[in-house]
């Protein structure tokens, strides 16, 4: 086995423990004594991607790309980053390739269903939850995320909802302008507003108390939605960002000194975790009592609930599968952050 390949194996099992510096280390070794190797560049977009750095994540795919063009997880890999960085039409392009590729590789599909669906593509996007549990093993881990996804879009496509206008009537549709800006506009149609402008497909529902739940599915990797519960009545709105897969009975004592740590000393919102069932998720909550909710409030909600998440995903992730301890993972989230200046 040549010098490099040893490297390259050697940064993927410290990868596998957790010990993402010296993947990244060994993964840069293996690039410098073979830099015409697209396999150690793919491996280390792979870790830096788990520590937070997107962009040395994109550079590395990128060029892994140069070097193997035909190589499509790298361009799967690129995709995801891209969407990361907030690139959604790159991220489904890179999606597009790898799957022309590899059209039998299920995760591609399921991956490019999300971004479909963040895009209200929602033909495109059942289209490919379809075909992805179609061509995928009876036994794929990511076959229950997927059903969920397929089952968020369906109910989204059937329930998004426009908002009410004055000027309706006999069929006839209600075009916009000065009228529509004159109707008083109540705390749901702005977050109905929000969330239509925004791009996300969503789906409602309502219980006798007055609170009114919107579901905007995400499904993407741990992230598998955010919610929103509003009360006009109290007035007050509150964002949830959902994880997914739920964490054993044994590892959640980890998991809850994890959200302990990465609690502490945050400005805005908190993870809450769910001792019985080991579910965690991100809250921001917001009461807007004798003030009119905003659009632009709910915007900063959503946003700053995803950006917070996003410090944190790929750490809550290890620790969830047991391949990181809370501290070493706070800590190498939180570093990472702070390096490329999103905390």
């Amino acid at each position: 086995m040549p010098p490099w390949a040893a490297l390259n194996n050697r940064g993927n099992r410290k990868q596998e423990d957790g010990d993402l510096d010296g993947a990244i280390a060994d993964f840069t070794k293996a690039v410098e004594l073979a830099p015409e190797e697209h396999a150690p560049r793919y491996n280390r977009g792979n870790a830096r991607s788990l520590a937070g750095d997107v962009h040395g994540a994109i550079d590395d795919y990128s060029k892994a790309i140069e070097i193997a063009p035909e190589f499509a997880p790298a361009w799967q890999r690129r995709g995801l980053s891209k969407q990361r960085h907030g690139d959604l039409a790159g991220a489904i392009a890179d999606l597009d390739e790898s799957i022309r590729l590899a059209p039998d590789e299920p995760s591609a599909y399921g991956e490019r269903a999300a971004l479909r669906a963040l895009r209200a593509d929602f033909e495109g996007a059942v289209n490919d939850c379809e075909r992805a549990l179609a061509i995928a093993s009876p036994d794929w881990h990511h076959r229950p995320n997927t059903q969920h996804l397929l089952d968020t879009i369906r109910k989204a496509a059937e329930n998004q909802r426009t908002g009410t206008m004055e000027g309706k009537k006999d069929g006839k549709k209600a075009r916009k302008g000065a009228k529509v800006e004159e109707a008083p506009r109540t705390a749901r149609m702005v977050v109905e507003e929000v969330l239509g402008a925004s791009g996300f497909s969503f789906a409602l529902s309502e219980d006798e108390a007055g609170y009114v739940d919107y579901l905007a599915g995400v499904g993407q990797g741990i992230v598998e939605s955010f919610a929103i519960r509003l009360s006009e009545e109290l007035e007050r709105v509150v964002v949830y960002v959902l994880f997914e897969p739920k964490a054993k009975k044994e590892l959640r004592a980890e998991l809850a000194e994890f959200v302990t740590r990465a609690n502490f000393g945050m400005g805005d919102g908190n993870f809450e975790m769910d001792f019985d069932d080991g579910s965690v998720r991100f809250k921001v909550a917001l009461d807007y009592t004798d003030e009119p909710l905003s659009a632009l409030l709910v915007r900063n909600m959503i946003f700053d609930a995803m950006d917070t998440t996003e410090v944190y995903a790929d750490a809550l992730a290890r620790v969830i599968a047991g391949k990181a301890k809370a501290k070493s993972a706070v800590r190498a989230a939180e570093k990472a952050a702070m390096e490329s200046g999103s905390l």
